[in-house]
């Protein structure tokens, strides 16, 4: 009480030049005091969380509204915005001309590379695709055709008849028939190299062909008749003024259906000529067949044998040296042979020969595929020598040979039964 009066009888003007109490200092049980100046808010309301706005309080409530952190963050990310907003844009500058120039040399030297990449890898693959298939269809190594082999067995048999027919003084004949089902077959000197007159135009049919596959060749490009390619005897291109063109297509039909020797010469030298064509032939495992001379080649040096062209023969005929399409169009060329074939005079009509023939005054010879009415087929080659030219014996031993051949594989029964094998006599 006393400490209360002396309080209340302090004289103002002593308190005047003190200073005021810090707030720590200040009694905890008073209440702040507004600032001056301040408007105070109205009598019984509070600020409301978050706003502003002020809502109803208890009496004697003090409490001064103050901003909210996250008002605060919204009032200063809409400031960026707008000052954002508020600056001026930079302009795109366009490309220069040697700009435009530089992309587009890179974009063309990317594009370049990549092409060259993948024609490259196309290639690679395509090769490789082709090395598969020409190891699958064609091209056997030596080794896959021993000389005193084929596929299948030897018919004791049939190969006694051909022996006995054979037997003929001043003629040597050499034969080779075999059955393409069963791979049964019988001859008589099937390896002894003879001239091959015209029958040697059959493996140059194939070397074209197996051009055109490849590209080297194309059917319809035009070959020039030149002087140094004329040849004379069977054809129609000696006719024909030197100078014009005949396709490639043309020459090659004209060279098995008519025997045509200036076609068959435009052939070999559009492969390579002849050492070309032997490298070819011996990649195939032919052992006898060999090109010497241009045709005609009226001194018999062009040899061949039975067994390689009738191998040759069955290699095509089951699809390993030719696609389909090339394979389709050799035996359509050899189907349309207008020369009568050796074959032929003791057979029925019925019969179909896909073949090519060979006549020389010393030899004279015939090979090809033979189709029977019972739906049997097999491939045949023969050749017969004369020591007298032109002996008229020679095309009738082939008729004959033919006609055994023809006997044994149209009987009803399937005489190659395994108890009647034997080993083919060389």
């Amino acid at each position: 009480m006393t400490r209360a009066r002396e309080r209340k009888g302090t004289d103002p003007s002593a308190l005047a030049g003190r200073r005021p109490l810090p707030e720590k200092s200040r009694d905890p049980r008073r209440p702040p005091q507004p600032a001056k100046n301040a408007v105070p808010p109205p009598e019984g309301s509070k600020p409301q969380t978050g706003s502003g706005r002020l809502l109803p309080a208890p009496r004697g409530s003090l409490l001064v509204s103050r901003p909210q952190p996250l008002r605060l963050a919204r009032q200063k990310a809409i400031a960026r915005l707008r000052q954002r907003a508020a600056r001026p844009r930079r302009l795109r500058r366009s490309p220069s001309l040697g700009q435009v120039l530089l992309r587009g040399l890179s974009l063309s030297l990317i594009l370049g590379l990549t092409m060259a990449g993948l024609s490259q890898l196309l290639q690679s693959t395509t090769a490789g695709r082709t090395e598969q298939s020409t190891t699958q269809l064609g091209d056997p190594p030596p080794s896959a055709f021993p000389s005193n082999i084929l596929p299948g067995e030897a018919i004791p048999a049939l190969q006694e008849r051909l022996a006995a027919l054979a037997d003929q003084p001043g003629l040597t004949a050499g034969a080779l028939f075999w059955e393409v089902e069963t791979g049964a077959f019988a001859g008589v000197r099937p390896d002894q190299a003879f001239p091959a007159a015209s029958v040697i135009k059959i493996p140059i049919l194939l070397a074209f062909f197996q051009a055109v596959e490849t590209g080297q060749v194309r059917l319809d490009e035009q070959l020039t008749l030149r002087e140094d390619l004329k040849g004379g005897g069977a054809g129609v291109l000696q006719t024909r003024p030197l100078g014009s063109q005949v396709s490639a297509l043309e020459a090659a039909t004209l060279m098995i259906t008519l025997s045509d020797n200036f076609a068959t010469n435009l052939i070999i030298d559009r492969l390579g000529g002849q050492e070309t064509l032997n490298q070819k032939f011996r990649q195939w495992g032919l052992q006898h067949t060999q090109i010497s001379w241009w045709l005609p080649d009226l001194e018999g040096t062009n040899t061949s044998s039975p067994r390689d062209m009738v191998w040759l023969l069955s290699q095509v005929e089951q699809g390993r040296m030719l696609n389909r399409r090339s394979r389709d169009r050799f035996l359509d060329i050899l189907w349309r042979t207008q020369r009568l074939s050796y074959f032929r005079p003791n057979l029925g009509q019925e019969v179909r020969i896909a073949h090519k023939t060979g006549t020389l005054g010393s030899v004279v010879g015939d090979a090809g595929i033979l189709d029977l009415p019972n739906g049997r087929r097999y491939v045949a080659a023969v050749w017969v020598k004369r020591e007298t030219p032109n002996d008229p014996r020679a095309e009738g031993l082939i008729a004959s040979l033919s006609q055994a051949a023809y006997e044994f594989w149209s009987a009803p029964e399937d005489p190659t039964a395994k108890d009647s094998m034997g080993s083919l006599e060389r």
